[in-house]
Protein backbone atom coordinates (compact mmCIF):
# COMPACT_ATOMS: atom_id res chain seq x y z
CA UNK A 1 0.00 0.00 0.00
CA UNK A 2 1.24 3.47 -0.90
CA UNK A 3 0.41 6.18 1.64
CA UNK A 4 1.00 9.91 1.17
CA UNK A 5 1.64 11.64 4.49
CA UNK A 6 0.80 15.32 4.02
CA UNK A 7 0.19 17.13 7.33
CA UNK A 8 0.38 20.73 8.42
CA UNK A 9 2.13 21.60 11.66
CA UNK A 10 0.34 21.05 14.96
CA UNK A 11 0.62 24.62 16.20
CA UNK A 12 2.69 25.08 19.38
CA UNK A 13 3.33 21.32 19.45
CA UNK A 14 5.31 20.06 16.43
CA UNK A 15 6.35 21.12 12.94
CA UNK A 16 4.79 19.64 9.82
CA UNK A 17 8.02 17.76 9.12
CA UNK A 18 8.07 16.27 12.64
CA UNK A 19 4.42 15.26 12.31
CA UNK A 20 5.06 13.60 8.93
CA UNK A 21 7.96 11.64 10.40
CA UNK A 22 5.83 10.54 13.37
CA UNK A 23 3.11 9.47 10.93
CA UNK A 24 5.64 7.39 9.00
CA UNK A 25 6.87 5.64 12.14
CA UNK A 26 3.28 4.77 13.01
CA UNK A 27 2.45 3.52 9.52
CA UNK A 28 5.46 1.21 9.58
CA UNK A 29 4.37 -0.15 12.96
CA UNK A 30 0.90 -0.90 11.65
CA UNK A 31 1.97 -2.13 8.21
CA UNK A 32 5.68 -2.81 7.68
CA UNK A 33 5.11 -3.34 3.95
CA UNK A 34 3.59 0.11 3.41
CA UNK A 35 5.40 2.65 1.25
CA UNK A 36 5.32 6.22 2.54
CA UNK A 37 5.82 9.54 0.75
CA UNK A 38 6.41 12.32 3.27
CA UNK A 39 5.14 15.69 2.09
CA UNK A 40 4.89 18.15 5.03
CA UNK A 41 2.73 21.10 4.02
CA UNK A 42 1.75 24.62 5.00
CA UNK A 43 -1.15 26.88 4.03
CA UNK A 44 1.15 29.93 4.06
CA UNK A 45 1.74 30.34 7.78
CA UNK A 46 4.27 28.68 10.02
CA UNK A 47 6.25 25.97 8.29
CA UNK A 48 5.97 27.31 4.73
CA UNK A 49 9.72 27.71 4.25
CA UNK A 50 10.60 24.24 5.50
CA UNK A 51 7.72 22.64 3.59
CA UNK A 52 8.78 24.09 0.23
CA UNK A 53 12.50 23.60 0.77
CA UNK A 54 11.83 19.97 1.75
CA UNK A 55 9.55 19.39 -1.24
CA UNK A 56 11.89 20.91 -3.83
CA UNK A 57 15.29 19.93 -2.48
CA UNK A 58 16.16 23.55 -1.80
CA UNK A 59 18.39 25.22 0.76
CA UNK A 60 17.86 27.10 4.02
CA UNK A 61 19.70 30.29 4.96
CA UNK A 62 20.04 31.92 8.38
CA UNK A 63 19.73 35.70 8.67
CA UNK A 64 20.30 38.10 11.57
CA UNK A 65 17.14 40.18 11.89
CA UNK A 66 14.72 41.38 14.58
CA UNK A 67 11.42 40.10 15.95
CA UNK A 68 8.13 41.97 16.03
CA UNK A 69 9.17 44.04 19.05
CA UNK A 70 12.66 44.82 17.74
CA UNK A 71 14.81 42.25 19.55
CA UNK A 72 17.67 40.58 17.62
CA UNK A 73 16.90 37.05 16.40
CA UNK A 74 18.03 34.57 13.77
CA UNK A 75 15.40 33.76 11.15
CA UNK A 76 15.48 31.75 7.94
CA UNK A 77 14.55 32.03 4.30
CA UNK A 78 14.84 29.28 1.73
CA UNK A 79 15.76 28.95 -1.92
CA UNK A 80 13.62 26.52 -3.90
CA UNK A 81 15.40 23.66 -5.65
CA UNK A 82 14.32 21.45 -8.57
CA UNK A 83 15.92 23.80 -11.11
CA UNK A 84 13.24 26.47 -11.03
CA UNK A 85 13.61 28.87 -13.94
CA UNK A 86 13.72 31.84 -11.58
CA UNK A 87 15.73 32.11 -8.40
CA UNK A 88 12.79 31.87 -6.02
CA UNK A 89 13.14 32.54 -2.31
CA UNK A 90 10.46 31.60 0.19
CA UNK A 91 9.94 33.65 3.34
CA UNK A 92 7.33 33.23 6.02
CA UNK A 93 6.32 36.31 7.97
CA UNK A 94 5.99 34.19 11.10
CA UNK A 95 9.72 33.44 11.07
CA UNK A 96 10.77 36.95 12.04
CA UNK A 97 7.53 38.75 12.93
CA UNK A 98 5.51 35.86 14.30
CA UNK A 99 3.35 35.75 17.39
CA UNK A 100 5.12 32.64 18.66
CA UNK A 101 8.42 34.56 18.69
CA UNK A 102 7.11 36.89 21.41
CA UNK A 103 5.92 35.73 24.82
CA UNK A 104 2.47 36.94 25.93
CA UNK A 105 4.08 39.25 28.49
CA UNK A 106 6.19 40.97 25.80
CA UNK A 107 3.55 41.41 23.12
CA UNK A 108 2.81 44.97 22.08
CA UNK A 109 -0.01 45.13 19.51
CA UNK A 110 0.42 48.87 18.92
CA UNK A 111 4.20 48.92 18.39
CA UNK A 112 4.77 45.45 16.87
CA UNK A 113 6.08 45.71 13.32
CA UNK A 114 7.03 43.64 10.29
CA UNK A 115 10.41 45.38 9.95
CA UNK A 116 12.27 42.11 10.66
CA UNK A 117 10.47 40.38 7.81
CA UNK A 118 11.57 43.19 5.51
CA UNK A 119 15.19 42.60 6.53
CA UNK A 120 14.72 38.89 5.82
CA UNK A 121 13.36 39.55 2.31
CA UNK A 122 16.15 42.04 1.64
CA UNK A 123 18.70 39.38 2.59
CA UNK A 124 17.08 36.95 0.15
CA UNK A 125 17.18 39.51 -2.68
CA UNK A 126 20.79 40.41 -1.86
CA UNK A 127 21.59 36.68 -2.07
CA UNK A 128 20.23 36.55 -5.62
CA UNK A 129 16.48 36.01 -5.37
CA UNK A 130 14.53 37.46 -8.28
CA UNK A 131 11.13 36.20 -7.05
CA UNK A 132 9.72 35.97 -3.53
CA UNK A 133 7.05 33.70 -2.11
CA UNK A 134 5.89 35.31 1.15
CA UNK A 135 3.76 33.32 3.55
CA UNK A 136 1.24 35.43 5.43
CA UNK A 137 0.15 33.96 8.72
CA UNK A 138 0.96 33.79 12.39
CA UNK A 139 1.97 37.44 12.72
CA UNK A 140 2.27 39.41 15.94
CA UNK A 141 1.64 42.64 14.02
CA UNK A 142 -1.12 44.93 12.76
CA UNK A 143 1.02 47.45 10.90
CA UNK A 144 -0.25 46.88 7.36
CA UNK A 145 3.23 45.77 6.29
CA UNK A 146 4.64 49.26 6.79
CA UNK A 147 7.55 47.93 8.85
CA UNK A 148 8.45 45.57 6.03
CA UNK A 149 8.26 48.42 3.52
CA UNK A 150 10.35 50.63 5.81
CA UNK A 151 13.17 48.06 5.56
CA UNK A 152 13.26 48.76 1.81
CA UNK A 153 13.43 52.53 2.20
CA UNK A 154 9.77 53.55 2.18
CA UNK A 155 9.07 56.45 4.53
CA UNK A 156 5.75 56.97 6.28
CA UNK A 157 5.34 60.62 7.19
CA UNK A 158 2.98 62.64 9.38
CA UNK A 159 1.48 66.03 8.56
CA UNK A 160 4.77 67.70 9.52
CA UNK A 161 6.82 65.46 7.20
CA UNK A 162 8.34 63.62 10.15
CA UNK A 163 8.71 59.83 10.13
CA UNK A 164 6.08 58.10 12.22
CA UNK A 165 7.26 55.30 14.55
CA UNK A 166 7.08 51.65 13.59
CA UNK A 167 3.93 49.75 14.47
CA UNK A 168 0.24 49.86 13.66
CA UNK A 169 -0.57 52.29 16.45
CA UNK A 170 1.29 55.10 14.70
CA UNK A 171 -0.67 54.80 11.44
CA UNK A 172 -3.40 57.12 12.74
CA UNK A 173 -0.84 59.92 12.20
CA UNK A 174 0.15 58.88 8.67
CA UNK A 175 -0.25 61.68 6.13
CA UNK A 176 1.76 60.54 3.11
CA UNK A 177 4.19 57.95 1.74
CA UNK A 178 7.61 58.79 0.33
CA UNK A 179 9.51 56.32 -1.89
CA UNK A 180 12.44 58.49 -2.96
CA UNK A 181 14.86 56.07 -1.27
CA UNK A 182 13.38 52.94 -2.88
CA UNK A 183 14.91 51.61 -6.09
CA UNK A 184 12.65 50.62 -8.99
CA UNK A 185 14.32 47.19 -9.06
CA UNK A 186 13.03 46.53 -5.53
CA UNK A 187 9.53 47.70 -6.39
CA UNK A 188 9.45 45.41 -9.42
CA UNK A 189 10.54 42.13 -7.79
CA UNK A 190 7.56 39.76 -8.16
CA UNK A 191 6.17 38.79 -4.76
CA UNK A 192 3.58 36.03 -4.43
CA UNK A 193 1.60 36.25 -1.20
CA UNK A 194 0.59 32.83 0.11
CA UNK A 195 -2.58 33.53 2.05
CA UNK A 196 -5.32 31.36 3.56
CA UNK A 197 -7.74 34.16 4.54
CA UNK A 198 -9.95 36.48 2.51
CA UNK A 199 -10.46 39.21 5.10
CA UNK A 200 -10.44 42.83 3.86
CA UNK A 201 -8.09 45.38 5.35
CA UNK A 202 -10.60 47.22 7.56
CA UNK A 203 -14.05 46.96 9.07
CA UNK A 204 -15.77 44.28 11.18
CA UNK A 205 -14.09 41.48 9.18
CA UNK A 206 -10.80 43.33 8.79
CA UNK A 207 -7.33 42.74 10.19
CA UNK A 208 -7.75 44.68 13.43
CA UNK A 209 -11.20 43.49 14.49
CA UNK A 210 -10.68 39.82 13.64
CA UNK A 211 -7.03 39.19 14.41
CA UNK A 212 -5.63 41.92 16.69
CA UNK A 213 -7.35 40.61 19.86
CA UNK A 214 -5.38 37.37 19.39
CA UNK A 215 -2.23 39.49 19.50
CA UNK A 216 -3.11 41.17 22.80
CA UNK A 217 -5.06 44.23 21.61
CA UNK A 218 -7.78 45.68 23.82
CA UNK A 219 -11.13 46.84 22.41
CA UNK A 220 -9.87 50.44 22.37
CA UNK A 221 -6.64 49.43 20.64
CA UNK A 222 -8.58 47.45 18.04
CA UNK A 223 -10.47 50.60 17.04
CA UNK A 224 -7.27 52.64 16.81
CA UNK A 225 -5.56 49.96 14.74
CA UNK A 226 -8.54 49.77 12.40
CA UNK A 227 -8.46 53.56 11.98
CA UNK A 228 -4.75 53.37 11.25
CA UNK A 229 -5.20 50.73 8.55
CA UNK A 230 -7.95 52.83 6.95
CA UNK A 231 -5.54 55.75 7.02
CA UNK A 232 -2.89 53.60 5.33
CA UNK A 233 -5.38 52.66 2.61
CA UNK A 234 -6.09 56.36 1.96
CA UNK A 235 -2.37 57.16 1.88
CA UNK A 236 -1.71 54.38 -0.65
CA UNK A 237 -4.60 55.59 -2.80
CA UNK A 238 -3.05 59.06 -2.74
CA UNK A 239 0.43 57.63 -3.42
CA UNK A 240 -0.31 55.49 -6.48
CA UNK A 241 -4.07 55.18 -6.94
CA UNK A 242 -4.33 51.57 -5.74
CA UNK A 243 -7.48 50.77 -3.77
CA UNK A 244 -6.58 48.02 -1.30
CA UNK A 245 -9.02 48.58 1.56
CA UNK A 246 -11.63 46.01 0.54
CA UNK A 247 -9.46 43.61 -1.45
CA UNK A 248 -9.87 39.99 -0.29
CA UNK A 249 -6.73 38.95 1.57
CA UNK A 250 -5.65 42.53 2.32
CA UNK A 251 -6.32 41.88 6.01
CA UNK A 252 -3.95 38.91 6.17
CA UNK A 253 -1.08 39.08 8.68
CA UNK A 254 -2.26 42.27 10.33
CA UNK A 255 -2.88 44.01 7.02
CA UNK A 256 0.47 43.06 5.52
CA UNK A 257 -1.43 41.65 2.55
CA UNK A 258 -2.86 45.08 1.86
CA UNK A 259 0.42 46.91 2.28
CA UNK A 260 2.21 44.52 -0.05
CA UNK A 261 -0.50 44.82 -2.71
CA UNK A 262 -0.43 48.57 -2.41
CA UNK A 263 3.31 49.20 -2.43
CA UNK A 264 5.00 46.28 -4.21
CA UNK A 265 4.64 44.09 -7.31
CA UNK A 266 2.59 41.59 -5.34
CA UNK A 267 -0.18 39.12 -6.11
CA UNK A 268 -2.23 36.90 -3.79
CA UNK A 269 -2.67 33.16 -4.17
CA UNK A 270 -4.35 30.68 -1.81
CA UNK A 271 -1.51 29.33 0.30
CA UNK A 272 -2.32 25.65 0.09
CA UNK A 273 -2.83 25.77 -3.69
CA UNK A 274 0.51 27.49 -4.15
CA UNK A 275 2.29 25.01 -1.88
CA UNK A 276 0.71 21.96 -3.52
CA UNK A 277 1.73 23.24 -6.94
CA UNK A 278 5.34 23.87 -5.94
CA UNK A 279 5.52 20.62 -3.96
CA UNK A 280 4.20 18.52 -6.88
CA UNK A 281 1.11 17.52 -4.92
CA UNK A 282 -0.72 16.20 -7.98
CA UNK A 283 2.05 13.70 -8.73
CA UNK A 284 2.13 12.63 -5.08
CA UNK A 285 -1.63 12.01 -4.99
CA UNK A 286 -1.44 10.05 -8.24
CA UNK A 287 1.21 7.79 -6.67
CA UNK A 288 -0.70 7.16 -3.45
CA UNK A 289 -3.48 4.71 -2.62
CA UNK A 290 -4.58 6.81 0.34
CA UNK A 291 -3.64 10.18 1.85
CA UNK A 292 -3.26 10.90 5.56
CA UNK A 293 -3.21 14.55 6.55
CA UNK A 294 -3.73 16.53 9.73
CA UNK A 295 -3.41 19.71 11.73
CA UNK A 296 -3.67 20.72 15.37
CA UNK A 297 -7.44 21.24 15.28
CA UNK A 298 -9.87 19.75 12.78
CA UNK A 299 -12.65 22.30 13.15
CA UNK A 300 -15.08 24.55 11.29
CA UNK A 301 -12.19 26.37 9.56
CA UNK A 302 -10.57 23.21 8.20
CA UNK A 303 -12.75 22.87 5.06
CA UNK A 304 -11.87 26.39 3.92
CA UNK A 305 -8.32 26.85 2.63
CA UNK A 306 -6.53 24.78 5.25
CA UNK A 307 -4.00 22.05 4.50
CA UNK A 308 -6.27 19.02 5.16
CA UNK A 309 -9.03 20.23 2.84
CA UNK A 310 -6.56 21.39 0.20
CA UNK A 311 -4.77 18.07 -0.12
CA UNK A 312 -8.08 16.17 0.20
CA UNK A 313 -9.61 18.06 -2.74
CA UNK A 314 -6.57 17.31 -4.87
CA UNK A 315 -6.64 13.64 -3.88
CA UNK A 316 -10.40 13.47 -4.47
CA UNK A 317 -9.92 14.78 -8.02
CA UNK A 318 -7.84 11.63 -8.66
CA UNK A 319 -10.18 9.24 -6.89
CA UNK A 320 -8.01 8.87 -3.79
CA UNK A 321 -9.46 8.95 -0.24
CA UNK A 322 -8.08 11.13 2.55
CA UNK A 323 -7.99 10.51 6.30
CA UNK A 324 -7.36 13.42 8.68
CA UNK A 325 -6.00 13.40 12.22
CA UNK A 326 -5.87 16.23 14.74
CA UNK A 327 -5.18 17.17 18.32
CA UNK A 328 -8.86 18.02 18.59
CA UNK A 329 -11.65 16.87 16.28
CA UNK A 330 -15.04 18.46 15.76
CA UNK A 331 -18.13 16.28 15.55
CA UNK A 332 -20.40 19.11 14.43
CA UNK A 333 -22.59 17.57 11.69
CA UNK A 334 -22.32 20.56 9.34
CA UNK A 335 -18.52 20.62 9.59
CA UNK A 336 -18.28 16.85 9.16
CA UNK A 337 -20.41 17.14 6.02
CA UNK A 338 -18.19 19.94 4.71
CA UNK A 339 -15.10 17.84 5.40
CA UNK A 340 -16.65 14.88 3.57
CA UNK A 341 -17.33 17.12 0.58
CA UNK A 342 -13.64 18.00 0.36
CA UNK A 343 -12.74 14.31 0.20
CA UNK A 344 -11.92 13.62 3.86
CA UNK A 345 -13.65 10.28 4.53
CA UNK A 346 -12.72 9.96 8.23
CA UNK A 347 -11.19 11.97 11.06
CA UNK A 348 -9.31 10.71 14.10
CA UNK A 349 -8.30 12.54 17.26
CA UNK A 350 -4.86 11.67 18.58
CA UNK A 351 -5.58 12.24 22.30
CA UNK A 352 -5.39 8.86 24.09
CA UNK A 353 -7.79 10.03 26.81
CA UNK A 354 -8.41 12.85 29.29
CA UNK A 355 -5.26 14.83 30.01
CA UNK A 356 -4.18 18.41 30.57
CA UNK A 357 -3.18 20.48 27.54
CA UNK A 358 0.50 20.68 28.52
CA UNK A 359 0.76 16.89 28.63
CA UNK A 360 -1.07 16.46 25.34
CA UNK A 361 1.19 18.97 23.60
CA UNK A 362 4.31 17.33 25.00
CA UNK A 363 3.19 13.90 23.73
CA UNK A 364 1.97 15.06 20.31
CA UNK A 365 4.45 13.14 18.17
CA UNK A 366 4.01 9.95 20.19
CA UNK A 367 0.23 10.21 19.96
CA UNK A 368 0.43 10.84 16.20
CA UNK A 369 2.57 7.72 15.83
CA UNK A 370 0.15 5.56 17.85
CA UNK A 371 -2.86 6.88 15.93
CA UNK A 372 -1.27 6.24 12.54
CA UNK A 373 -0.25 2.73 13.57
CA UNK A 374 -3.90 2.00 14.30
CA UNK A 375 -4.99 3.56 10.99
CA UNK A 376 -2.41 1.53 9.07
CA UNK A 377 -3.54 -1.70 10.72
CA UNK A 378 -7.16 -0.92 9.86
CA UNK A 379 -6.27 -0.09 6.25
CA UNK A 380 -4.33 -3.33 6.09
CA UNK A 381 -7.37 -5.37 7.12
CA UNK A 382 -9.58 -3.77 4.48
CA UNK A 383 -7.02 -3.67 1.67
CA UNK A 384 -7.30 -6.10 -1.18
CA UNK A 385 -3.63 -7.04 -0.80
CA UNK A 386 -1.80 -9.75 1.10
CA UNK A 387 -2.26 -9.74 4.87
CA UNK A 388 0.12 -7.63 6.90
CA UNK A 389 2.72 -9.05 9.20
CA UNK A 390 2.08 -8.28 12.84
CA UNK A 391 3.99 -5.28 14.11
Amino acid sequence: MRILLAPDSFKEAASAEAIAQAMARGIKRGNPQAECWLMPLSDGGEGLTHALVHATGGTLHDVETVDAVGRPIIAQFGFLGNKHTSCTAVVELASASGLEQVSPADRDPMAASTFGTGLLIRAAIDAGADRIVLGLGGSATTDGGTGLAHAFGFRFLDAHDSDIPLGGGALVDLARIDDSRVSDSIKNVPIVLACDVTNPLTGPEGAAHVFAPQKGATATQVELLDQGLANLARAIMQYNGRDIEHTPGAGAAGGTGGGMLGLFNATVKPGIELVLNLAHGREACAWADVVITGEGSIDSQTPYGKVPSGIAKLAQSQGKPTIAIGGTITRDPHTVEALNETGIIATFGIAPGPADLTTLIANTERNVEITCAAIASTLCITAATSPCESA
